[in-house]
């Protein structure tokens, strides 16, 4: 879309996409020419050019059960229309660019004129995501592992395969059977429709990169969320001079950004699931990380990685778990790949430890004395690969995450803000030391509710043992199958403890508050800066609407770094 800002007689154009966003040179208010050949430009556009897209369609309906009239939109897919009955997830952020994923549960219709729906239509969930114009979409995706998974499944591996290494006779049968009869298909979403949509513009020929353009701190007021306010408007006004001493000085980019166009996508799932944090009962959250654990083994045996992994993109349904959300999985293969300079997100707070502070666990050994004298923090920061075993590091940071703030009743307030707090300083640090320190684990569980069966801190423990244990003895042999093929045995056993020990309506789960900041003007009843905005506890309680907005940026390639482009950390991924 497009802008016009007007300073005093300075006149600048503004572009915002998905991509990027872009600023004119200034010119004069006077200059009547300059003037009306911009204005000629906006009034002559397209309503494509001028950022609406044609696919999708703004709706007032009457609801019944609200007796309210509420804004909906019909999406089209092709020669498909669906309507949309509400928001399951939404993207909610100060930022332009990424993916500004929504996912929303629909129904199909007949045109954009004709809203009722089609004869035994059935509710199903679309999904809403810009992607890299070049990037494969979800669809794709799925089918090339869909491919090599039919392919294992008639010449499934023999005993002493290096990916069945440490496989019990159980595990292998059913990983041999469910490839077989193509069963596996169901550890994952059914996609019935895609569509691809709108592309961004590319840069102007001729461009000046200015990362930090918006560096200087905007005033929004919150104030404008009242009763009766428009809940999108804010007003601003330029940082006074004290403001303007709190600006940061950033480093250069370390890989300067493409700022590749991003193309929109539009997908339909069949089935309509719950994340885990939307989830009541402990019981369910563990019976679904089992089954995203077999996907996950699944997806080792045909040597992919999904990257990706997080309590939105594990979902529940009829009581079994879906791995979803493949639009970054990635076959893993050490022969290719490299620093990419466009962001792309991964959740932050169930990140393996690696990947987010750059080092290499083994290097461990190298200091007796890691954590007294902050020596890991202090090393160089490294490209470091993006393997199996960071998949599954995730699914213990989830668990653990869901453990300390949805189990009702319990202080953990200390140890969430370090854990799960990505933008405190000692985020980095206290996890390593979590995950690192066996004491320092045993110490923060301490403080879960102590009528909780024995066995949730303890299978927990035990996860913490295996990963770390494995980082160890893996060293630099990440290439090798039979060093990753042991974790996933290691890991089913503990979340099986872990499930006998919750049985179903022994431990209640509720969703925490909304944070009391938060990145939408109106959640706080005050004025604040971005910069106080960026350092609001948001993934601390982690709001169940805004787990796929809290993304950090990540390169593109399997040998992915987290880099200084990083949004949920220490710089904005925003141009």
């Amino acid at each position: 879309m497009y802008s016009i800002t007007i300073e005093d007689n300075h006149v600048s154009l503004w572009y915002f996409s998905r991509s990027h966003s872009a600023k004119s040179q200034e010119f004069d208010l006077l200059d009547v020419r300059a003037v009306v050949r911009a204005l000629s430009a906006l009034i002559f556009s397209n309503v494509e050019d001028l950022g609406y897209d044609a696919n999708i369609r703004r709706i007032s309906e009457w609801d019944e059960d609200t007796q309210k009239a509420q804004l909906r939109y019909v999406y089209r897919l092709d020669n498909c229309f669906f309507k949309t009955l509400k928001c399951r997830d939404e993207y909610d952020d100060l930022y332009i660019i990424g993916r500004a994923t929504r996912v929303w549960e629909v129904i199909q219709v007949t045109s954009f004129d004709d809203i009722a729906p089609l004869p035994n239509a059935q509710h199903t969930i679309l999904r809403d995501v810009w992607l890299g114009h070049d990037s494969d979409t979800e669809r794709e995706i799925q089918e090339k592992i869909f491919v090599r998974c039919d392919e294992l499944g008639r010449n499934f591996p023999p005993e002493n395969d290096p990916r069945l290494c440490g496989v019990d006779d159980a595990t292998r049968t059913l990983l041999r059977e469910c490839l077989k009869d193509g069963s596996y298909k169901n550890l994952f979403l059914t996609i019935e429709a895609d569509y691809r949509g709108a592309v961004s513009k590319p840069v102007a020929n001729g461009f000046t990169p200015a990362p930090y353009i918006y560096d200087q701190p905007v005033y929004l007021n919150q104030e404008a969320k009242q009763r009766g306010a428009d809940p999108h408007r804010g007003s601003t006004s330029r940082a006074n001079s004290n403001a303007t001493a709190a600006i940061r000085t950033l480093p250069p980019p370390s890989v300067p950004r493409e700022y590749k166009p991003r193309q929109r996508n539009f997908v339909v799932y069949k089935e309509v699931c719950s994340a885990l944090h939307e989830l009541n009962d402990l019981y369910d959250v563990v019976q679904a990380l089992l089954d995203a654990l077999l996907a996950l083994q699944i997806l080792f045996l045909v040597s992919w990685i999904h990257r990706d992994v997080s309590s939105g993109n594990i979902l529940s349904f009829e009581g079994r778990g879906k791995l979803s959300d493949l639009e970054y999985a990635k076959e893993f293969n050490l022969s290719v790949g490299g620093r990419s300079s466009d962001p792309k997100t991964g959740t932050l707070i169930f990140m393996a430890v690696e990947l987010h502070s750059g080092v290499a666990i083994h290097q461990e050994r190298r200091s007796s004395m890691l954590f007294q004298d902050r020596s890991m923090t202090k090393r160089r920061r490294v490209a470091i690969r993006h393997n199996f075993q960071h998949d599954l590091e995730s699914i213990f940071w989830i668990l653990t995450w869901i453990v300390f703030t949805h189990i009702p009743r319990q202080d953990c307030k200390h140890v969430t803000a370090k854990l799960f707090h990505s933008r405190s300083y000692e985020f980095t640090t206290s996890r390593q030391n979590f995950l690192l320190n066996s004491d320092a684990c045993s110490e923060s569980l301490k403080s879960l509710r102590p009528d909780l069966p024995y066995m949730l801190a303890t299978g927990l423990l035990n996860m913490r043992d295996i990963l770390h244990n494995h980082y160890l003895d893996r060293e630099l042999l990440i290439g090798d199958p039979s060093s990753y093929s042991p974790i996933y045995g290691s890991f089913r056993i503990a979340l099986k403890a872990i499930a006998a020990s919750v049985p179903r309506g022994t431990v209640p789960l509720v969703r925490p508050p909304p944070p009391v900041v938060g990145a939408r003007s109106g959640y706080a009843p005050r004025t604040e800066t971005l910069y106080e905005k960026q350092g609001s506890p948001e993934d601390t309680m982690l709001a169940p609407h805004k787990a796929a907005s809290l993304k950090r940026a990540r390169g593109a390639s399997d040998a992915d770094k987290v880099d200084d482009q990083s949004r949920a950390g220490k710089c904005p991924a925003r141009e």
